[in-house]
């Protein structure tokens, strides 16, 4: 189960469906950053304004909610997530975990999760999280949970414990080589002299679409 998280980022992607552990994340976050095109559904769905708003603000229209940060950033080297996390670190929210990164749009779900992975977030999605790992990690999974393991560094080195297939001694010759793993243990230990991408799927699902309410 995801950690409960005092900064949350939302971006664009689908929103967080009720039932998921994304949702539970928004829902009892501290305060809740949202990227500028994130914000309406926010509000709409959640009954109440966001920390702060963050973006370009060429998503954005109308009048900023009282009480709620406006930070318009408009150079286009970095995206509006990143412009977001941004502004959390700049207030001392070193550690905000991502929400709504996937979704609508593939190659912005993959530069999204990527993107969130090279500033050392997590991403919490509606099936499951991806986790920055590096050096030690022991991340409490349950038996029999789906994981998928990335190296964007094809000289990273591994060990773990508590995966069906271990990746001791494992070459990362490509992104996906690791991949589609499971687990056999409570816990799995993980062990890498390079980052690595971990994704573990969640064990709630969300509710089915057809029951969602906006």
């Amino acid at each position: 189960m995801a950690r409960r998280a005092e900064t949350v980022i939302l971006a664009a992607g689908d929103f967080p469906p009720r039932g998921s552990e994304a949702f539970a994340a928004l829902a009892s976050a501290k305060r809740v950053v949202c990227c500028d095109g994130a914000a309406k559904a926010y509000m709409r769905r959640m009954k109440r304004p966001p920390c702060a708003i963050v973006g370009d603000f060429d998503s954005w229209r109308g009048k900023i909610p009282e009480g709620t940060i406006a930070v318009r950033v408009a150079e286009q080297e970095t995206n509006d997530l990143e412009k977001a996390v941004m502004f959390c670190r700049s207030r001392g929210w070193t550690n905000p975990v991502i929400l709504g990164a996937t979704g609508k749009r593939d190659d912005h779900s993959l530069g999204n999760v990527f993107r969130a992975f090279a500033l050392g977030l997590e991403t919490l999605t509606s099936h499951g999280r991806f986790m920055p790992v590096e050096g030690k990690a022991r991340i409490k999974t349950g038996v029999g949970a789906a994981v998928s393991v990335f190296a964007t560094d094809p000289s990273a080195k591994a060990r773990s414990r508590g995966l069906v297939w271990p990746l001791d001694g494992v070459r990362f010759g490509n992104l996906y080589c690791a991949t589609l793993n499971r687990t056999c243990a409570a816990t799995v230990e993980i062990e890498t002299t390079k980052p690595l991408l971990v994704y573990v799927a969640s064990a709630r699902s969300p509710r089915s679409s057809s029951t969602l309410r906006a």
